[in-house]
């Protein structure tokens, strides 16, 4: 049977020079298996580095066929505005999540409308603008659903709203029973801040923008077979792996990398 590599990575909120240690890693791990990567999305705001954050994003998805930008609460701020439909009331709860460092980061929060900032990021961030556009609401397998924040479990797949894709939690994380699909998940910060799986969900936003931890979910013809989570700590960048059941096998310490 022919290895399949899908990799899950979750929230990332700008914290670049993590998202480049894990992205090494991974990429070393499994260079001889052509892997696809699923980005669950939040790639930008709250960190100050959302813009290589984005180039490292862009280029995965590019060097690694079928791999894709599910986008994220927070992405959506930002492709809403490239599209001219975020209002001034969602850019104000926008600014407050986040979306200063974002601007700050790509350098236009100096532009004087929303119009000049689509122009600029459009002029020297087209590819940016281009894989926002083409992010996916989820990925489906036979056995996996990947999305940003869950599912309405009393809604079938195929009819479940893109709020409730990319803002869901009650209804879906206290949800016991099992759905269509394992959800493969982030958006919510687990209570252990590590990797958390379930009878009917894997959680994999373990706090990048709180706790500089980013992590990432492994499966194997679509079987999960353990996580990885870099962090960086007293100026060392960590790996930790964990085996299914999200219990730790093994750390590591590398030296880090800086933006």
């Amino acid at each position: 049977m022919t290895k399949e590599i899908t990799i899950a990575i979750g929230d990332i909120h700008g914290i670049a020079w993590v998202l480049d240690v894990l992205l090494q890693n991974l990429e070393s791990r499994f260079s001889g298996d052509k892997p696809r990567f699923i980005f669950l999305g939040d790639v930008i705001d709250r960190g100050e580095h959302s813009l290589p954050a984005m180039n490292m994003v862009c280029a995965t998805i590019e060097n690694y066929p079928g791999s894709v930008l599910v986008l994220g609460n927070h992405d959506e701020y930002l492709l809403r505005l490239l599209k001219g439909e975020l209002s001034d009331d969602d850019q104000r709860v926008w600014m407050m999540l986040g979306g200063i460092e974002t601007l700050q980061s790509y350098a236009v929060e100096h532009c004087e409308t929303d119009d000049q900032i689509r122009v600029d990021l459009e002029r020297i961030r087209p590819k940016h603008v281009a894989l926002l556009k083409s992010a996916v609401s989820m990925v489906l397998s036979p056995r996996h659903c990947f999305v940003h924040a869950g599912i309405n479990p009393a809604r079938p797949l195929n009819d479940q709203s893109e709020k409730d894709l990319r803002y869901i939690r009650k209804g879906f994380l206290d949800h016991t029973e099992m759905m269509e699909r394992i959800i493969v998940h982030g958006h919510s910060i687990t209570p252990s801040e590590r990797p958390e799986v379930f009878r009917n969900r894997i959680a994999i936003d373990t706090g990048s923008y709180r706790t500089g931890r980013i992590s990432a979910a492994i499966f194997e013809n679509d079987i999960l077979t353990g996580f990885v989570s870099a962090e960086v700590v007293e100026g060392k960048a960590v790996i930790t792996t964990y085996d299914p059941n999200a219990e730790p096998v093994a750390a590591g310490t590398l030296v880090s990398l800086h933006l």
